[in-house]
């Protein structure tokens, strides 16, 4: 994914601004702190033009063998049988002579550790090699590159000419439009696809964003880089609102609220707020009174 990535010249601020997923998220995905999940791959394909099916293939093989049990070489070696008792028993030792030197006993350990070394070498290789394939295919053909550098350089502040870019091959099949779409979850209708982020603030670091899907006709905010406490709340120009709380790590989104012809997204105001430092920061300046 991250060849993909460089191929595409995408950045993780375009990752996140194309996906629903915020820069920290994609950061940690891509330098192989956490194993993404199966929606962020398919938005990553999206986002690259690339096709999903063989990224899913290896994420499936990256999932199985995260969960795989450890194997524990000790239970599997076999315990030495002891001599019998009797005639053919070895005479105990006289007192005071050498011990007679014991066979050695780690080799079923040492075939097995090797054994098992070689295994895991070779999975890494395969693994890689079919990597090495995978990008070939994926970021060669023919229009790969004039797609790439066709959406950075075709990049605007429009919502319309960024949502073009953000949307994957084929027409956005969403789950709601409109009032419909009121407090619903973005990425369970599919609004996630088209969206741009058409409003930024800061405060304090935190960046502050109201994120809009022209296809959903809707909005919702999103924090990223905050910390947990911080909150995020949108409302419109019926005083109909949402907000929401950062529970872990360091972003959060609300749900959406609609917009029409005659209220669109340029009326809706989105406020951060830091409790623990009692600040807020709003777009447009002011503030959202409870």
């Amino acid at each position: 994914m991250r060849r993909i990535k460089d191929a595409s010249q995408l950045s993780y601020n375009r990752l996140a601004d194309k996906t629903h997923y915020s820069r920290s998220s994609w950061e940690r995905f891509l330098n192989g702190k956490q194993v993404p999940t199966r929606v962020a791959v398919e938005e990553f394909a999206a986002a690259a033009g690339a096709d999903p099916e063989p990224l899913l293939a290896l994420l499936e093989l990256a999932v199985v063998r995260e969960e795989a049990p450890a194997d524990e070489p000790a239970a599997r070696t076999a315990e030495r049988p002891r001599p019998a008792a009797g005639p053919s028993a070895s005479p105990a030792p006289t007192p005071g002579a050498p011990e007679p030197e014991q066979p050695e006993q780690a080799t079923p350990v040492r075939r097995f550790a090797w054994s098992r070394i070689l295994r895991t070498a070779a999975g890494v290789l395969a693994g890689a090699l079919l990597g090495s394939l995978l990008t070939v295919f994926l970021t060669e053909p023919a229009g790969a590159g004039t797609t790439a550098r066709g959406s950075t350089a075709g990049a605007t502040g429009s919502p319309a000419a960024a949502s073009a870019q953000a949307r994957p091959s084929g027409p956005v099949k969403v789950g709601c439009k409109s009032d419909t779409c009121m407090r619903r979850e973005p990425q369970a209708e599919d609004c996630q696809w088209d969206a741009v982020t058409v409003r930024q603030t800061f405060l304090r670091g935190m960046s502050i964003q109201l994120r809009y899907s022209e296809a959903c006709q809707a909005v919702w905010g999103r924090v990223e880089n905050g910390n947990i406490g911080d909150t995020v709340r949108i409302m419109d120009k019926r005083s109909s609102s949402d907000e929401a709380t950062i529970r872990m790590e360091h972003d959060t989104y609300t749900r959406m609220l609609a917009v029409t012809p005659d209220a669109t997204w340029e009326t809706i105001t989105i406020c951060g707020a830091i409790p623990s430092q009692k600040e807020q920061e709003c777009s447009p300046l002011g503030e959202i009174k409870p």
